[in-house]
């Protein structure tokens, strides 16, 4: 109790330094285990979590291929991939003994507007039809599956109905609330459009629901696009059986009325994705690349907590070495000039054992505390906190980080109690009994000790 009274006491005296002690403890533990609960749920998306997605395979353009497109140049789709094509990549499914969970495609081309019905948003440096095919883009899909993965972006249906897919609606189409509102249409409304290689030829479409985009739109593809049928808010989703009903497209031909094919491969592994994309790799012509919409949709919904993994993982590095070194000045500190008190105590019969006892009670009072808080307050901060910077994701704290960091926090408390009892052994019996220049010969020992200085 001498020596707990002693050490509490001490710890009062220098309230400025106790209370920096103890929060810096506080601050270093807290953050030790918040970084190791966006460490876990950045391990948890990036790895396991990504392990057990069934993604779907794509083979597209590459940005510089793309980069060469000119939509009022028919020869353009010549670089259009065609079945030949895709039937050689579904070949390296089979002869690599791959697992393919579904297939489902999409294609496009352009089509004009007419006289009296439906107009396009304009575009910034429209050309006639004759030269771009038309001012809308057609685009079906064989499955809502295939919806998801539109390389215009992702879209909502506000108003209406999805497509149908089993030909229930053969004539039904999507339009996008801007084209909708320019031309005064609503669900139920019919519109009528034209062929790209023919403008006699025109086909009767029903606006069967009205969508909104959910995505920034691809560069070229929005309101900045040069010619109306880039616009993807000039795009009129329809079911692919109602594409086929029209007769327009053409595989064979070198204009417009040539599809645009887009064939997803659907697996229901990463490693048989994988495989998949080794084999097909050897298969893909220049300009062309494989990649898959449902990793790259899953690497953006995680890209908070990995950016939040990536700036913790910097900052904690940060704070251990600023909170380490200052803890260790704080704690020297504390002892440096305490050379007068422990020669006193010694000369007074107080063991050197008792004397270090003290000073390291003196570190550890204010270092358990704080890191006793930094763990509590860590254990139910840390899910919120992670939810608010990470958008909602989990970084929630389980019993072996709390151990992990408590003991790393517990030997980092035992050797700064163990630097503040080395005060003590450094003070030695020279230093306790040395005369002093005009000293009298008879003095005593008690009064050279109120003398000394460590």
């Amino acid at each position: 109790m001498f020596v707990l009274k002693n050490a509490w006491g001490q710890l009062m005296r220098h309230k400025l330094r106790t209370l920096l002690i103890l929060v810096i403890a506080v601050v270093v533990a807290f953050g030790s285990l918040f970084t190791l609960s966006v460490r876990q749920a950045n391990t948890t998306a990036t790895v396991t979590d990504r392990a057990s997605l069934a993604p779907g395979a794509i083979v597209r353009m590459t940005a510089d291929q793309q980069a060469k497109y000119d939509g009022t140049d028919s020869s353009w789709v010549k670089n259009y991939l065609t079945t030949d094509t895709y039937n050689g990549y579904y070949a390296v499914v089979t002869t690599a003994n791959i697992t393919l969970a579904n297939v489902n495609a999409s294609e496009s081309f352009p089509v004009r507007q007419t006289s009296g019905s439906i107009q396009a948003i304009a575009g910034k440096s429209d050309a006639d039809a004759s030269k771009t095919g038309g001012e809308f883009t057609l685009k079906a899909f064989t499955s809502v599956d295939t919806a998801r993965d539109n390389d215009l972006g992702s879209y909502k249906v506000v108003k209406g109905k999805h497509l149908s897919y089993s030909g229930k609606a053969e004539k039904g189409a999507l339009i996008s609330q801007a084209l909708a509102s320019k031309n005064n249409l609503k669900v139920g409304d019919k519109f009528t459009v034209a062929s790209p290689s023919d403008a006699k030829k025109t086909t009767e479409l029903v606006v069967r629901g009205i969508y909104e985009y959910t995505d920034e739109a691809p560069a070229g593809h929005g309101s900045d696009a040069k010619l109306a049928k880039d616009n993807r808010d000039n795009a009129i989703y329809v079911a692919y059986s109602t594409m086929y009903t029209t007769e327009w497209a053409n595989e064979k031909a070198s204009d417009w009325s040539k599809p645009d094919l887009s064939y997803v491969f659907e697996f229901s592994s990463m490693s048989d994705y994988n495989k998949f994309v080794k084999n097909v790799k050897k298969t893909i012509k220049v300009g062309y690349e494989v990649s898959s919409p449902t990793i790259a949709k899953y690497e953006q919904k995680i890209k908070p907590i990995t950016s939040l993994n990536e700036r913790m993982n910097t900052v904690s590095i940060a704070l251990l070495a600023a909170g380490g070194v200052l803890l260790l000045a704080l704690v020297l500190l504390s002892v440096w000039k305490r050379g007068n008190e422990i020669g006193t105590a010694l000369i007074c019969g107080v063991s050197r054992g008792r004397m270090g006892w003290q000073l390291m009670l003196e570190a550890f009072i204010p270092l358990l505390v704080g890191l006793g808080l930094g763990l509590l307050v860590g254990g139910f901060a840390s899910k919120p906190l992670g939810a608010s910077l990470a958008t909602g994701y989990a970084t929630t704290i389980d019993g072996g980080m709390i151990w992990h960091v408590g003991w790393i926090g517990l030997v980092c408390v035992f050797v700064l109690g163990i630097v503040a009892a080395l005060r003590v052994c450094c003070f030695g019996p020279k230093k306790l009994f040395a005369a002093r220049t005009g000293v009298a010969a008879g003095t005593t020992a008690a009064t050279a000790a109120e003398e000394a200085q460590a």
